[in-house]
C-alpha cells in the first residue's frame, strides 16, 4: 500500500490511520511482546528495513495476562494502540476479507481483551489498482 508516497504493508497504513492525538502504537508482526514496528526506514542500499520500538511495560503486561485469560499461546491482533499518559490501549486487527479470516485464537484473545475492557476490532482493507480509483 502507498501512504505519503511510500510503499508500506497495510498493517502500517492502517496503524497511521487509527492512531488519535496522544497515541503511539506498533505493529506486532510475531516478535513477543516486548516490541513491535513503527515504520520502515529505507537504507542506504535502498532496501527496507523494520523500526522496532518496545512497547511499554503497561502495554506488554496486559498482553500477557490477555494470553492467560484467553487459554491461548498466539491470537494477540496485529496492533497495539496506547496512550503513555491515561494508560489505555486497544488492539485492531487487520485482515483482507477475500483470503482472511480471524483464526479462533484471535476471536477467543479478542473476546477476552473486550470482557476486560479493552477495545479491540477487525479492519478490513483491500488493495486498488490506482486504475480502478
Amino acid at each position: 500500500m502507498r501512504q505519503d508516497d511510500r510503499i508500506l504493508p497495510a498493517e502500517l497504513v492502517i496503524l497511521a490511520g487509527e492512531l488519535a492525538p496522544g497515541e503511539n502504537g506498533a505493529w506486532l508482526n510475531s516478535r513477543g511482546l516486548d516490541s513491535g514496528v513503527s515504520d520502515l526506514l529505507r537504507s542506504s542500499l535502498g532496501e527496507f528495513k523494520t523500526k522496532r520500538i518496545p512497547l511499554p511495560k503497561f502495554v506488554s503486561t496486559r498482553l500477557q495476562q490477555l494470553y492467560h485469560k484467553a487459554k491461548v499461546k498466539k491470537g494477540c491482533p496485529d496492533l497495539v494502540i496506547w496512550n503513555q499518559e491515561t494508560k489505555q490501549m486497544r488492539l485492531v486487527e487487520v485482515k483482507c476479507p477475500h483470503w482472511d479470516r480471524p483464526s479462533p485464537e484471535q476471536k477467543l484473545f479478542i473476546a477476552a481483551a473486550e470482557s476486560s475492557g479493552i477495545g479491540a476490532k477487525i479492519v478490513e482493507w483491500e488493495f486498488k489498482h490506482p486504475a480502478d480509483l
